[in-house]
Protein backbone atom coordinates (compact mmCIF):
# COMPACT_ATOMS: atom_id res chain seq x y z
CA UNK A 1 0.00 0.00 0.00
CA UNK A 2 1.75 3.49 -1.21
CA UNK A 3 0.47 6.84 0.34
CA UNK A 4 -1.78 7.65 -2.35
CA UNK A 5 -3.69 4.53 -1.84
CA UNK A 6 -3.38 5.26 2.03
CA UNK A 7 -5.38 8.65 2.32
CA UNK A 8 -8.22 6.86 -0.03
CA UNK A 9 -8.79 4.51 2.89
CA UNK A 10 -8.14 6.91 5.65
CA UNK A 11 -11.00 9.36 4.12
CA UNK A 12 -13.21 6.70 4.46
CA UNK A 13 -12.18 5.42 7.89
CA UNK A 14 -14.78 6.30 10.82
CA UNK A 15 -12.99 6.05 14.19
CA UNK A 16 -16.28 5.62 16.01
CA UNK A 17 -17.85 3.08 13.64
CA UNK A 18 -14.95 1.58 11.58
CA UNK A 19 -13.22 -1.73 13.12
CA UNK A 20 -9.64 -0.56 13.07
CA UNK A 21 -8.36 -4.02 13.34
CA UNK A 22 -9.85 -4.26 9.35
CA UNK A 23 -6.66 -5.66 6.97
CA UNK A 24 -7.47 -2.24 5.19
CA UNK A 25 -7.77 0.08 7.85
CA UNK A 26 -5.09 -1.72 10.20
CA UNK A 27 -2.52 -0.92 7.20
CA UNK A 28 -3.69 2.59 6.26
CA UNK A 29 -3.04 3.58 9.87
CA UNK A 30 -0.12 1.81 10.27
CA UNK A 31 1.39 3.58 7.53
CA UNK A 32 0.60 7.01 8.95
CA UNK A 33 2.49 6.36 12.52
CA UNK A 34 5.42 5.69 10.05
CA UNK A 35 5.42 8.24 7.09
CA UNK A 36 5.20 12.08 8.84
CA UNK A 37 3.96 13.43 6.30
CA UNK A 38 0.80 10.91 5.90
CA UNK A 39 0.64 11.38 9.64
CA UNK A 40 0.24 15.52 9.30
CA UNK A 41 -2.21 14.96 6.77
CA UNK A 42 -4.43 12.71 9.04
CA UNK A 43 -4.26 15.10 11.62
CA UNK A 44 -5.39 17.68 9.47
CA UNK A 45 -7.87 15.79 7.84
CA UNK A 46 -9.39 14.70 11.61
CA UNK A 47 -9.41 18.03 13.23
CA UNK A 48 -11.05 19.53 9.40
CA UNK A 49 -13.57 17.15 10.13
CA UNK A 50 -14.49 18.15 13.84
CA UNK A 51 -14.54 20.99 12.53
CA UNK A 52 -17.13 20.32 9.81
CA UNK A 53 -18.81 18.20 12.72
CA UNK A 54 -19.08 21.52 15.00
CA UNK A 55 -20.43 23.95 12.16
CA UNK A 56 -23.11 21.02 10.66
CA UNK A 57 -24.36 20.88 15.00
CA UNK A 58 -25.07 24.66 14.64
CA UNK A 59 -27.83 24.47 12.34
CA UNK A 60 -30.58 21.86 11.51
CA UNK A 61 -30.43 19.93 8.23
CA UNK A 62 -31.81 21.43 5.25
CA UNK A 63 -35.28 19.32 5.31
CA UNK A 64 -35.37 16.38 3.37
CA UNK A 65 -31.57 16.54 3.41
CA UNK A 66 -31.70 12.79 5.15
CA UNK A 67 -34.07 11.04 2.35
CA UNK A 68 -31.46 13.06 -0.29
CA UNK A 69 -28.53 11.48 0.95
CA UNK A 70 -29.56 7.69 1.37
CA UNK A 71 -31.30 8.10 -1.58
CA UNK A 72 -27.58 8.63 -3.17
CA UNK A 73 -26.36 5.85 -0.98
CA UNK A 74 -28.77 2.98 -2.08
CA UNK A 75 -27.57 0.09 -4.53
CA UNK A 76 -29.61 -1.12 -6.97
CA UNK A 77 -31.63 -4.01 -5.92
CA UNK A 78 -30.17 -6.19 -8.10
CA UNK A 79 -26.57 -5.02 -7.87
CA UNK A 80 -24.06 -6.41 -5.42
CA UNK A 81 -21.96 -4.13 -4.15
CA UNK A 82 -18.18 -5.17 -3.22
CA UNK A 83 -16.86 -3.49 0.28
CA UNK A 84 -15.13 -1.14 -1.88
CA UNK A 85 -17.79 0.17 -3.88
CA UNK A 86 -19.92 0.89 -0.48
CA UNK A 87 -17.25 2.87 0.59
CA UNK A 88 -17.40 4.88 -2.76
CA UNK A 89 -21.24 5.32 -1.91
CA UNK A 90 -20.26 6.47 1.01
CA UNK A 91 -17.41 9.01 0.34
CA UNK A 92 -20.39 10.33 -2.22
CA UNK A 93 -22.70 10.61 -0.05
CA UNK A 94 -20.26 13.00 2.43
CA UNK A 95 -19.47 14.35 -0.67
CA UNK A 96 -22.97 15.52 -0.85
CA UNK A 97 -23.49 16.58 2.60
CA UNK A 98 -20.20 18.58 2.41
CA UNK A 99 -21.73 20.81 -0.82
CA UNK A 100 -25.07 21.10 1.07
CA UNK A 101 -22.89 22.21 4.01
CA UNK A 102 -20.92 24.78 2.01
CA UNK A 103 -23.96 26.17 0.48
CA UNK A 104 -25.35 27.32 3.68
CA UNK A 105 -21.54 28.58 4.45
CA UNK A 106 -22.06 30.62 1.46
CA UNK A 107 -24.83 32.05 1.76
CA UNK A 108 -23.78 33.02 5.46
CA UNK A 109 -20.80 34.44 4.18
CA UNK A 110 -22.31 36.69 1.59
CA UNK A 111 -22.54 39.09 4.37
CA UNK A 112 -18.67 39.03 5.18
CA UNK A 113 -15.48 37.97 4.28
CA UNK A 114 -14.40 37.72 7.79
CA UNK A 115 -13.11 34.07 7.72
CA UNK A 116 -11.43 34.93 11.27
CA UNK A 117 -13.98 32.85 13.33
CA UNK A 118 -13.62 29.82 11.22
CA UNK A 119 -9.56 30.07 11.80
CA UNK A 120 -9.50 30.95 15.34
CA UNK A 121 -11.92 27.96 16.14
CA UNK A 122 -9.74 25.29 13.43
CA UNK A 123 -6.50 26.47 15.05
CA UNK A 124 -7.68 26.21 19.17
CA UNK A 125 -10.05 22.76 18.30
CA UNK A 126 -5.95 21.79 17.33
CA UNK A 127 -4.31 22.84 20.72
CA UNK A 128 -6.98 21.99 22.75
CA UNK A 129 -4.92 18.75 23.84
CA UNK A 130 -1.61 18.55 23.70
CA UNK A 131 -0.69 19.48 20.25
CA UNK A 132 1.52 17.07 18.20
CA UNK A 133 4.71 19.30 17.07
CA UNK A 134 6.82 18.26 13.87
CA UNK A 135 9.97 19.59 16.31
CA UNK A 136 10.79 19.86 19.59
CA UNK A 137 13.50 22.03 21.30
CA UNK A 138 13.86 24.64 23.91
CA UNK A 139 16.17 26.57 21.58
CA UNK A 140 14.22 29.15 20.06
CA UNK A 141 17.20 29.48 16.95
CA UNK A 142 16.91 25.74 16.12
CA UNK A 143 12.86 26.38 15.80
CA UNK A 144 13.68 29.23 13.65
CA UNK A 145 15.88 27.38 11.23
CA UNK A 146 13.92 24.63 11.20
CA UNK A 147 11.06 26.65 9.90
CA UNK A 148 13.71 28.28 7.06
CA UNK A 149 14.50 24.71 5.99
CA UNK A 150 10.08 23.76 5.97
CA UNK A 151 10.15 27.02 4.06
CA UNK A 152 7.32 28.23 6.68
CA UNK A 153 6.67 31.72 7.88
CA UNK A 154 9.40 32.45 10.54
CA UNK A 155 7.37 35.14 12.76
CA UNK A 156 8.69 38.18 14.46
CA UNK A 157 7.80 36.50 18.12
CA UNK A 158 6.57 39.42 20.73
CA UNK A 159 9.58 40.26 23.29
CA UNK A 160 7.15 39.17 25.78
CA UNK A 161 6.67 35.56 24.50
CA UNK A 162 10.28 35.24 23.44
CA UNK A 163 11.20 35.25 27.26
CA UNK A 164 9.07 32.39 27.84
CA UNK A 165 10.61 28.97 27.11
CA UNK A 166 10.29 28.05 23.58
CA UNK A 167 8.90 24.05 23.63
CA UNK A 168 8.71 23.09 19.79
CA UNK A 169 7.17 24.16 16.42
CA UNK A 170 5.10 22.60 13.37
CA UNK A 171 3.09 23.79 10.00
CA UNK A 172 -0.48 23.22 10.17
CA UNK A 173 -2.60 24.40 6.95
CA UNK A 174 -6.00 26.92 6.67
CA UNK A 175 -7.45 27.23 3.18
CA UNK A 176 -4.57 25.79 1.63
CA UNK A 177 -2.39 28.27 3.22
CA UNK A 178 0.83 27.24 5.58
CA UNK A 179 0.18 28.16 9.10
CA UNK A 180 3.12 28.68 11.45
CA UNK A 181 2.94 27.25 15.35
CA UNK A 182 5.45 27.55 18.15
CA UNK A 183 4.38 26.85 21.59
CA UNK A 184 5.97 28.15 24.90
CA UNK A 185 5.74 27.12 28.33
CA UNK A 186 3.95 29.13 30.20
CA UNK A 187 4.81 27.00 33.58
CA UNK A 188 2.23 25.13 35.50
CA UNK A 189 1.68 22.99 32.67
CA UNK A 190 0.07 25.74 30.28
CA UNK A 191 1.37 26.84 27.13
CA UNK A 192 1.44 29.93 24.78
CA UNK A 193 0.69 29.16 21.29
CA UNK A 194 1.96 31.86 18.25
CA UNK A 195 0.28 31.03 14.80
CA UNK A 196 1.47 33.07 11.77
CA UNK A 197 -0.33 32.77 8.27
CA UNK A 198 -0.01 34.86 5.27
CA UNK A 199 -2.65 37.91 5.60
CA UNK A 200 -4.10 36.60 2.05
CA UNK A 201 -5.64 33.50 4.02
CA UNK A 202 -7.91 36.44 5.86
CA UNK A 203 -8.77 39.09 3.71
CA UNK A 204 -11.53 40.53 6.03
CA UNK A 205 -8.55 42.01 8.41
CA UNK A 206 -6.76 45.17 7.42
CA UNK A 207 -3.48 46.10 7.95
CA UNK A 208 -3.39 48.23 11.00
CA UNK A 209 -6.76 47.19 12.28
CA UNK A 210 -7.23 46.77 16.18
CA UNK A 211 -6.55 43.74 17.71
CA UNK A 212 -9.04 41.43 17.84
CA UNK A 213 -10.18 39.31 21.07
CA UNK A 214 -11.80 35.85 20.72
CA UNK A 215 -13.27 33.40 23.20
CA UNK A 216 -13.42 29.65 22.69
CA UNK A 217 -14.80 28.41 25.93
CA UNK A 218 -11.48 28.56 28.28
CA UNK A 219 -9.31 29.58 25.40
CA UNK A 220 -8.74 33.56 24.46
CA UNK A 221 -7.11 34.31 21.43
CA UNK A 222 -5.46 38.09 20.41
CA UNK A 223 -5.20 38.45 16.83
CA UNK A 224 -3.53 41.03 14.81
CA UNK A 225 -1.68 42.05 11.54
CA UNK A 226 1.72 43.27 10.19
CA UNK A 227 3.13 43.50 7.55
CA UNK A 228 1.76 40.72 5.20
CA UNK A 229 1.18 38.48 8.07
CA UNK A 230 -1.63 37.72 10.64
CA UNK A 231 -0.42 37.02 13.75
CA UNK A 232 -2.33 35.12 16.17
CA UNK A 233 -1.89 34.05 20.37
CA UNK A 234 -3.90 31.40 21.97
CA UNK A 235 -3.80 30.95 25.90
CA UNK A 236 -6.31 29.66 28.59
CA UNK A 237 -7.34 32.32 30.31
CA UNK A 238 -9.59 35.51 29.98
CA UNK A 239 -7.85 38.77 27.58
CA UNK A 240 -5.62 40.00 30.02
CA UNK A 241 -4.04 36.46 30.08
CA UNK A 242 -3.30 36.84 26.03
CA UNK A 243 -2.96 40.73 26.43
CA UNK A 244 0.47 40.55 27.99
CA UNK A 245 2.21 38.62 25.50
CA UNK A 246 0.87 41.46 22.69
CA UNK A 247 3.91 43.09 21.20
CA UNK A 248 4.14 46.73 22.47
CA UNK A 249 3.37 49.83 20.78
Amino acid sequence: MNEAEARLILQSYRPDLDDPNDPQFAEALRLATENPALARWWEEEQAFDQAIADQVAEFPAPFGLQTRILAQAQPPAAFRFTRWMVGLAGAAALLFLLVQVADVWRNRGAESSDLLPAYSSEMVSFIKVAPSLELMSPNLGVIMDWLHQEKAIPPNVPASLALLDPVGCRVLSFRQHDVTLICFDRSSGRLAHLFVVDRAALPGLKLGAAVVFKHEGEWTTATWTENDHVYMIAVQGDEAAAQRFLPRA
